[in-house]
């Protein structure tokens, strides 16, 4: 089907660029660390590893009260975190620790959010949290041995500038500075890196308390391994319910958050500093359908494009709707954040991440002999021979957009992602919209979860409508 004005173009590849900085590779996040003890998550986590091909997991409450590893008298038990990490190395990955959230009996008060209750107040005594970190950095080390930790990331606390944090932006560097003091104790070859704000926030302000030195760090500059940072295109940075308006606005939003991130950064500690976008996706807000849609492909494509330029790693929110933070939804599509459904289906988003996968060897520069319209764009790369472009046609928050059709330079296959296509989110709002689907409509779900599949020669011609992703293999 054709959309608004259609547009012909031919493509055309350059000679290599640099060496692809495949960022999605990275990782991805989950919701709350105690899923990982569940039998349905890892499965999907084996998945995104094994065809995504990501490495790390970051999720929140690794030091939850669920995950027990802090007892009323004091004393540690780190039995489920080994369990949790060791079903992340059998599946291949590595875990990325977000310290938090509170434990209860290190607590200083009883503010919770989130459906399975996030502790978000500071500690009554910070010496009682950091020792609580440092033993658990050396109960790693001595369970992993310290090659594979040092592997690791040590990322303090979750969005410290909003209600995950429930003290001042001074107790928050302080947080900061008594973890990594505690962790680099254990050993100095083990990365911890801040602030992990929404929105970009609080980044001069960070970079300004870790360039200064300190007492305990007398001449260690910066005080950080790393910087992570989170950025959605929304206009609410959290909301703690399964309800609300989310404004969306273009994907431009990211690229001009993370730009004035990699500047301070760069100004202050040179270009070779990491810059990790720790969270992203088209919103923030929970249960919204754009997550679902098949233009969250073209969103992801887009994005990754902008940001390998910008950032060293990538971890979008999240893996799977095997989630909690607003309570459990069983619904085959809800708007959840994930790029699998609870019925293993993996949406429009899972199939941008699996085209990107594909993507290695030297980037390759795309033109076109006319100029496409503003929302259409390539990525592409040379390996072996072998070149693979994505393409994508991203459709702007309330706008039609216009179909783009082109002609491949040379033959080759390739995968399409359309309503129907690789995107079954469409078809489900065909059945209306059913809280829980038949055997046949499962089936007829599933079928529509997969890519077109094309075969192309000299000449073809193949089209994009607005909000769609294709994947090209061919050679020179």
């Amino acid at each position: 089907m054709l959309h608004g004005k259609v547009f012909m173009n031919r493509i055309f590849f350059g000679k290599a660029l640099r060496h692809l900085n495949p960022i999605w590779r990275f990782g991805i996040n989950s919701c709350h660390a105690p899923l990982l003890l569940r039998e349905d998550l890892p499965v999907h986590l084996e998945r995104a590893h094994r065809e995504l091909k990501m490495k790390y997991l970051r999720c929140h409450g690794m030091l939850s009260d669920a995950m027990g590893v802090v007892a009323p008298d004091g004393g540690y038990c780190f039995e489920r975190i080994f369990r949790a990490i060791d079903t992340l190395r059998r599946i291949g990955m590595a875990p990325f620790i977000e310290l938090s959230d509170m434990p209860g009996a290190l607590a200083r008060g009883n503010t919770a959010i989130c459906h399975y209750g996030f502790r978000t107040d500071p500690p009554r005594d910070f010496s009682a949290w950091g020792r609580m970190v440092g033993a658990l950095a050396a109960a790693l080390v001595e369970r992993y041995g310290i090659e594979a930790v040092s592997e690791w990331y040590f990322e303090v606390w979750n969005e410290p500038d909003i209600a995950f944090w429930n003290g001042s932006r001074d107790e928050y560097f302080r947080l900061y500075d008594v973890s990594r003091r505690a962790i680099k104790a254990v050993s100095p070859r083990l990365r911890v890196g801040g602030p992990a704000t929404s929105k970009t926030a609080w980044i001069p302000e960070f970079l300004d308390h870790v360039s200064q030195s300190s007492d305990e760090d007398p001449g260690e500059a910066p005080r950080a391994d790393f910087l992570s940072t989170h950025a959605y295109p929304s206009d609410l940075p959290f909301l703690d319910a399964a309800y609300g308006q989310v404004k969306l606005q273009s994907a431009e939003v990211l690229e001009k958050l993370y730009s004035r991130v990699r500047r301070e950064v760069d100004r202050r500690f040179g270009p070779g500093f990491p810059v990790l976008a720790g969270e992203w996706n088209s919103s923030a807000g929970p249960l919204a359908w754009n997550h679902d849609d098949c233009n969250n492909a073209a969103f992801i494509a887009k994005t990754m494009a902008m940001l390998c330029r910008l950032c060293d790693g990538s971890m979008y929110w999240n893996v799977s709707d095997i989630y909690e933070e607003c309570g459990f939804h069983t619904e085959p599509f809800h708007g959840g954040y994930g790029l699998l459904t609870v019925n293993d289906l993996p949406k429009a988003s899972y199939h941008a991440f699996r085209f990107l996968a594909e993507l290695e060897g030297d980037e390759l520069p795309v033109s076109f002999r006319e100029p496409p319209p503003r929302q259409v764009g390539a990525l592409a790369a040379e390996d072996g021979g072998m070149i693979r472009v994505l393409l994508w046609n991203y459709r702007d928050p309330d706008a039609a957009g216009e179909t783009f059709r082109f002609t491949p330079p040379s033959p080759g296959s390739g995968e399409l992602v359309l309503p129907g296509c690789g995107s079954a989110y469409e078809l489900w709002r065909d059945f209306g919209s059913p809280a829980e689907c038949s055997s046949e409509q499962l089936g007829r779900l599933e079928q529509a979860s997969r890519p077109r599949q094309v075969n192309f020669s000299a000449g073809s011609e193949l089209e994009l409508p607005p909000g769609t992703i294709c994947l090209l293999r061919c050679r020179r």
